[in-house]
C-alpha cells in the first residue's frame, strides 16, 4: 500500500515548491545538500541566478530551500513524494512553474485543485465557475496562495479565449459540463494551450461530411499543426478503464472481448449527488452504445441486465446494464488491436428507481406540457429538482455528522488468446471511500476522487513533457513507458489497480 499521506505531506513541505530551481540544474551542478552551494550554476530558463541570491559558498535564505543534485540522487531523495515520477522522465527546464487554468469549480474541479496545487512545477491556478461563490469554497478549503478565482460563463466561447489568453496559460482543465466542450475546447485551441477533459457530449457527430468518434476529435489536425495535446476523457470511466483495458490487450494476441463495469453504493440521510445528477440522469435516458463484430450497435436503457461481481473494497454482486457512455466509442478505433467486442455496464442499488422514473413516468423526455395554461419542459422541471453536486463544505458536514457512506469500484475484463491460450484479465480500482477521499483534500468525495485523481496525473504528465504526441487522443494510447507513469501517479494518491489473471476454459 502506498505511504501515508501524512508522511508525504511532511516531506513536501520539508523542501517546499522551490527545490524544483535547484534539482532543475545541469548535470554539471555540485552536490552540496541543502541550502549552499559552491558554484552558481545554470538556472531553468538558461540565465544564473542573480548575483544577490546566489554567491559561491554563500548561505541561501531560509526561505528558500535550494538543494543541488544529480537527477539519480532526486529520485531516490524525492521517492516518497508526489514528484517521484518528476525525476525519471523529462527534461525540467521545459516544465518549471507552469500556469494551469480550471474550469468548472464543481467536485471534479474541487481534486484538481487540490491536487494541482500541490505539484511544485504549478505556480498559478486560475479556477473559474458561473458560480464565483462555489470557486472561492474550494479555493478556501484547499487553502493555497497558488489558487486564484475568477467568474466566467463556459457558454460564451469569446470570453473564454479572453481570459484563456490574458493569463498565458500553459494549460486548459476543462472540469465542467460536457455541454461545453466545444466552447472550452475551441477556446484553449485559439489561445494555444493544451487541453484535458473528462467526458464527452456528442457520439458519432458529422461534420463537413466526414463523421467523428466524439466531438473532440473534430479537432485533431488543428491541434497537430499547433502542436498542442488535447488528452479527451482522461476521467476514471472514461479514462483510467481505458489504461486497464490497453495493460492487457498489450499482452494478447487476439482480443474477443472488453467489458467495462462501474458500480457505487451511497447512503445518505438526505438527497446527495457525487456528481452532475443530470448527466447522470441524461446517460441513463440515452440509448447506450456498443461495439460488436466491426460495427456499434444500440441498446435499449436499462437494458443487458447482468449481475457482476465487485471485489473489495465493494466485495458485493450488483445489477448492471448497459449505459450510455464513451469506451465503446474509442476503444476499437485507438486501443492498437482488432477487437470482437466492447461494452460499458453501469448500475447502484437505485437503478429500479432510475428506470422507474425515466421509462416508466418520462421524466427525461423532451416534450412540453400544458400546466395551467403554461408550456413546461418536464425534463427541466425535473432537472431542477434534482440535489446539486455536493458542496465541499456541504461533504464535511456529512461526514463529521455520519450521516454518508460511499464507495464506488471500476472493473474492466478482457478476454483473448496468447500463444494459443484463451486468457480472462480481471482488473478493478481500489480507491479511497468518501470519508478517506475527504481527509486528503477537504469537500472530496470518493466518486470524483477516482475521477480526477487519474485527470490530475494526465495534466501533470502534459506540463512535465512525459506524453509524446500532439493532436487529439484517448487515454488508450498511452504506450508501455506512459502508463507506467500513469499507474504510479495515481497509486501516490491511493488509487490501486488490482489484476487477476485466469485461464478462460468456456
Amino acid at each position: 500500500m502506498a505511504e501515508s499521506r501524512d508522511q508525504k505531506d511532511v516531506e513536501r513541505q520539508k523542501f517546499g515548491r522551490q527545490q524544483l530551481k535547484a534539482t532543475a540544474f545541469d548535470d554539471n551542478a555540485r552536490h552540496w545538500g541543502a541550502g549552499r552551494v559552491t558554484q552558481p550554476p545554470h538556472g531553468v530558463d538558461g540565465h544564473r541566478p542573480t548575483p544577490e541570491i546566489v554567491k559561491s559558498g554563500h548561505q541561501l535564505p531560509k526561505s528558500q530551500i535550494y538543494l543541488l543534485t544529480f537527477a539519480n540522487s532526486a529520485v531516490t531523495i524525492f521517492r516518497n513524494s508526489n514528484i517521484k515520477i518528476h525525476f525519471e522522465s523529462l527534461n525540467l527546464k521545459e516544465v518549471i512553474m507552469k500556469k494551469v487554468i480550471i474550469v468548472g469549480a464543481g467536485a471534479q474541479g474541487n481534486v484538481i485543485s487540490g491536487i494541482l496545487a500541490k505539484a511544485p512545477e504549478v505556480s498559478k491556478i486560475m479556477l473559474v465557475d458561473l458560480d464565483v461563490e462555489r470557486a472561492a469554497e474550494v479555493a478556501q478549503f484547499i487553502n493555497s496562495d497558488k489558487i486564484e478565482v475568477e467568474k466566467a460563463d463556459a457558454s460564451d466561447k469569446s470570453q473564454l479565449v479572453a481570459l484563456f489568453t490574458k493569463g498565458g496559460y500553459d494549460l486548459v482543465v476543462n472540469a465542467t459540463l460536457p455541454t461545453f466542450n466545444r466552447q472550452v475546447i475551441e477556446a484553449a485551441l485559439e489561445a494555444g494551450a493544451h487541453y484535458i477533459d473528462m467526458a464527452s457530449d456528442e457520439f458519432l457527430p458529422e461534420k463537413d461530411g466526414k463523421q467523428y468518434l466524439v466531438e473532440q476529435l473534430e479537432y485533431a489536425e488543428e491541434f497537430k499543426k499547433q502542436g498542442l495535446m488535447a488528452n479527451i476523457l482522461a476521467g476514471g470511466d472514461s479514462g483510467l478503464v481505458n489504461v486497464m483495458a490497453k495493460e492487457a490487450v498489450d499482452e494478447l494476441d487476439e482480443v474477443d472481448y472488453i467489458g467495462i463495469r462501474d458500480y457505487g453504493v451511497v447512503t445518505c440521510d438526505e438527497p446527495v449527488a457525487m456528481w452532475s445528477f443530470q448527466t447522470y440522469m441524461e446517460d441513463c435516458a440515452d440509448k447506450a452504445i456498443y461495439w460488436e463484430d466491426g460495427q456499434y450497435k444500440w441498446a435499449e436503457p436499462f437494458t443487458g441486465e447482468e449481475e457482476y461481481y465487485f471485489p473489495a473494497p465493494l466485495d458485493v454482486k450488483g445489477k448492471v446494464f448497459y449505459h450510455s457512455h464513451e469506451e465503446p466509442l474509442t476503444i476499437p478505433a485507438f486501443i492498437g488491436k482488432p477487437v470482437k467486442y466492447v461494452d460499458f455496464k453501469m448500475g447502484d442499488p437505485d437503478s429500479a428507481t432510475w428506470e422507474f422514473l425515466l421509462k416508466g413516468l418520462k421524466l427525461m423526455d423532451e416534450e412540453t406540457v400544458d400546466i395551467k395554461g403554461n408550456k413546461v419542459s418536464v425534463k427541466d422541471v425535473f432537472c431542477n429538482q434534482l440535489p446539486k453536486t455536493l458542496t465541499p463544505k456541504k461533504c464535511i458536514e456529512l461526514i463529521k455528522a455520519k450521516k454518508i457512506q460511499s464507495q464506488a469500484v471500476l472493473a474492466v475484463d478482457v478476454k483473448g488468446t496468447k500463444a494459443g491460450k484463451k486468457l480472462h484479465y480481471k482488473m478493478w480500482t481500489d480507491s479511497p471511500n468518501i470519508e478517506k477521499a475527504c481527509s486528503m483534500i477537504p469537500g472530496t468525495n470518493d466518486v470524483s476522487w477516482i475521477t480526477s485523481v487519474p485527470a490530475s496525473v494526465l495534466a501533470l504528465m502534459i506540463l512535465r513533457g512525459q506524453i509524446k504526441r500532439t493532436g487529439v487522443f484517448p487515454c488508450e494510447v498511452l504506450n508501455a513507458e506512459e502508463r507506467k507513469i500513469y499507474f504510479e501517479g495515481i497509486k501516490e494518491w491511493d488509487v490501486i489497480i488490482h489484476k487477476q489473471i485466469t485461464s478462460d476454459i468456456a
